[in-house]
């Protein structure tokens, strides 16, 4: 009896645990990779530095990121990194790129129309001529205190991707980095990100999680 009265106390926390978990961590729901096979330009905004609040235009299902301290040259770095790796991509859609102040005049039109961000990316599309927009938040940007040898505080790194599809404003593809160099000692498995035996720069530990992020980019 005694055995059985714990049983049915272990299956009902579980059972609490499953519901709870299933609360916290909302599934979003993307669209299928072949909905990609009708885009041909992508328009490419400028990152996004994730505010205090938590508010924006763009919907972002990132959950497990922490958002930290952001260095004021992020956003140009980002930028700069993100057009290197889409070169890699470019015999699959030509890409358009939005320059900060660009991009805020078409915004500003697109808000005095709709607030909504389903109708944004759907507006941001048709003003461009692109049937996809990929969009960027930064979460956190710290550099490296110390040298690549000798280190006082390791950099850190967390940001978000997501395509969205142009017609719909649905969302194709998003994929998150969230980074804090460690020693080699504490976690073997990241030698493959981290590339060699030396402490990065916060652009160089950025590089390597996107090149890591892109490889489950949707391609034609």
């Amino acid at each position: 009896m005694i055995g059985f009265r714990y049983l049915l106390y272990f299956i009902i926390i579980i059972t609490l645990f499953l519901i709870l978990n299933s609360c916290s961590k909302p599934e979003t729901t993307y669209l299928p990779f072949s909905a990609s096979k009708n885009i041909n330009s992508v328009l490419v905004l400028p990152f996004e530095i994730c505010s205090e609040n938590g508010e924006s235009f763009f919907y972002c299902p990132a959950r497990e990121v922490i958002s930290g301290y952001v260095e004021p040259s992020a956003r140009e770095i980002m930028d700069k990194l993100l057009k290197m790796v889409l070169l890699n991509y470019s015999s699959y859609y030509n890409f358009v790129f939005l320059s900060q102040n660009e991009f805020e005049n078409i915004v500003s039109q697109i808000l005095e129309e709709t607030q909504n961000p389903i109708e944004i990316v759907k507006e941001l599309s048709k003003k461009t001529n692109t049937q996809a927009i990929l969009y960027g938040r930064i979460y956190r940007f710290i550099e490296r205190k110390g040298s690549s040898f000798s280190i006082i505080e390791p950099a850190s790194v967390a940001f978000a991707l997501v395509l969205y599809d142009g017609n719909t404003g649905g969302i194709l593809w998003m994929e998150e980095f969230d980074e804090t160099q460690k020693p080699l000692g504490e976690n073997v498995f990241n030698i493959k990100l981290y590339g060699k035996l030396k402490w990065l720069t916060a652009e160089e530990l950025a590089e390597r999680g996107l090149l890591k992020v892109f490889k489950t980019f949707p391609v034609k």
